[in-house]
């Protein structure tokens, strides 16, 4: 082949080489494996531009700066090969300053010993033109081939920690590692063709051609493949940085890794333990106590959460971990501290506690406030307001109940109590009878207080003759009392008016007009008795008590304004 041909493929060469070193370093921001791509596809395009000065022009000056031109590329490639290695089996990996200094010692060494033409033969001698055939006359040197040893050492370190990484990895990483690993491994295969053929002094160099090669496949595995598009990530980017405890435990119970919040955790439950804890059994550092804990307690979604000590929550999640045999090679444990949640979730539910508890009061409150706005104050009886919803609803209930009975309550002469002794010996006999009247009275019944001297007793289920029953108890009950007023021993009776639905009325109003009729009338013939509504004349008249010794006999007729004209008192009865 012609040098004009020689020329050719390597600025080609040189060409892949620089694109793929810009592809690779617009994406030095994701991974540090770009930017020692870049490098090294920078050495590879400088190389091959130097050939191709070489061979196209085939001058003096191309021959003097070929040789330190060609070493100085051959470090870069071999220092970003290394790098490249590194950094992709360890993304958090970078050259240490002393590394580094190293790796570009001996290339500017080599550099400067090219270029000094007192050591220019040890380097690279008789260094010739391409002839007609396209082979360049060339010597290398001892200090040559003792720096393509070196750069072959460095190399072979980096091939090593690519195929450990490609045994270790899966997926499209181990299939990044493969194309790093094979493209490599392509140029230099190259490199040792071109190095064993210039040994007798003739040949080409065409190591660049390889890189050609190798370009091609990189600039494929960057736009098709995806290398460096996705990056693997560090164990101790992963595993030694989460705030979580992660232990790695064999079958045998065996700790045999852990990250440094795990051994955090362990030293802090457990603060007798001294010494490395990889290699001793998880009983043994976890103590027998926290292990028993977990043993008893339920697993719920995967993990179990439990107090191994007072006031320490532990969260743990444990996964089994196979050989592709299906072999058991251990546990992988994964604790989290959850004491101040828990200790947030306790104070939570003491808080609702509290508030359960003061809901409940205030709801009691509530219901007594309630209750005490419809109850009469001085009596303690229901009152008004209360009684007119309490005998509408067991009105409109009454289909189903039956009968229902309306009892009106009056106190008999209690103006004269009131004058003789006092309003407050009137609130006393007040009191008196509404107690009568609430021990008179079953469950769902209603007493109410309907002002002055007047009650009201509602009683579903009752007939006229139940009610006539009942309401002359009350009547003897209330004739029996005793009550002290400034001295005497009074007695108080009352008349009983009743009323019984549907016969009497079947809605509240009607309801208690009768009932207060025969009230009148009870009043009327006499007083301290029970008078049903059926029994009662016409309400246009009522009728008054005649003299004591007949007025039991006879009764005549009156109107309605005279019933409460006389007032009886019975002083010491």
């Amino acid at each position: 082949m012609t040098p004009d041909r020689w020329a050719v493929l390597f600025a080609c060469a040189a060409l892949v080489a620089a694109c793929t070193a810009v592809l690779a370093w617009r994406r030095r921001d994701r991974t540090p494996a770009a930017t020692a791509l870049a490098v090294t596809m920078s050495g590879v395009a400088t190389w091959s531009a130097a050939d191709a000065l070489v061979y196209g022009l085939r001058t003096e000056v191309t021959r003097l700066a070929y040789p330190p031109v060609l070493l100085a590329s051959v470090g870069l490639v071999v220092a970003g090969t290394y790098v490249l290695a590194r950094t992709v089996t360890d993304p958090s990996w970078r050259p240490a300053r002393r590394t580094a200094l190293l790796m570009a010692v001996e290339p500017l060494c080599l550099v400067v010993a090219g270029t000094v033409p007192a050591t220019r033969d040890l380097v690279m001698g008789g260094l010739a033109a391409a002839g007609p055939d396209g082979d360049a006359a060339v010597v290398l040197g001892p200090l040559f081939l003792a720096h393509t040893l070196y750069s072959y050492v460095l190399v072979a370190v980096a091939y090593t920690y690519l195929v450990r990484c490609f045994r270790r990895v899966t997926g499209v990483l181990r299939r990044q590692v493969a194309i790093l690993l094979g493209s490599a491994l392509l140029s230099t295969v190259g490199n040792v063709v071109a190095v064993g053929g210039q040994l007798d002094g003739t040949g080409t160099d065409v190591t660049p051609l390889f890189f050609l090669l190798t370009g091609l496949v990189d600039c494929w595995a960057i736009f098709r493949g995806g290398l460096l598009r996705l990056v693997p990530v560090a164990r101790d980017q992963v595993v030694d940085t989460v705030p979580d405890a992660v232990l790695v435990v064999d079958p045998a119970g065996i700790l045999i890794d852990l990250n440094p919040a795990g051994e955090r955790m362990m030293r802090s439950m457990r603060a007798t333990l001294s010494g490395d804890l990889v290699g001793r059994s998880l009983q043994e550092i976890a103590g027998p106590n926290a292990l028993a804990v977990f043993g008893a307690t339920e697993r719920l979604d995967g993990h179990r959460v439990a107090e191994v000590a007072p006031g320490v929550w532990l969260d743990v999640r444990d996964s089994e971990v196979a050989d592709p045999r299906g072999r058991p090679l251990g546990r992988i444990v994964v604790v989290r501290d959850v004491s101040e949640q828990q200790e947030r979730q306790a104070a939570v539910e003491r808080l609702n506690a509290r508030l359960a508890e003061q809901v409940e009061v205030i709801e009691r409150l509530r219901a007594e406030l309630a209750e005490e706005a419809v109850r009469d104050p001085l009596t303690g009886l229901h009152n008004r307001r209360h009684l007119d919803r309490a005998l509408a609803a067991d009105l409109a209930s009454r289909p189903r109940a039956g009968e229902l009975s309306v009892l009106v309550v009056d106190i008999d002469h209690f103006k004269s109590v009131n004058d003789r002794y006092g309003h407050g010996a009137g609130d006393t006999v007040l009191t008196a009878v509404a107690g009568t009247l609430a021990g008179a009275v079953r469950a769902g019944d209603t007493a109410a207080r309907l002002g002055g001297e007047e009650f009201v007793l509602v009683l579903p289920g009752l007939g006229r003759e139940q009610a006539v029953d009942r309401a002359e108890q009350i009547r003897r009950a209330v004739a029996a009392g005793r009550h002290a007023l400034d001295g005497d021993d009074v007695r108080v009776t009352v008349s009983i008016g009743v009323a019984v639905c549907p016969a009497d009325g079947s809605v509240s109003a009607a309801l208690l007009e009768a009932a207060d009729r025969a009230l009148y009338t009870a009043k009327a013939t006499g007083r301290d008795r029970v008078v049903a509504a059926d029994a009662v004349p016409s309400p246009q008249v009522v009728a008054v008590p005649v003299p004591a010794a007949a007025r039991d006999d006879v009764a005549v007729p009156v109107p309605a304004a005279a019933r409460d004209d006389v007032a009886e008192l019975v002083p010491g009865a």
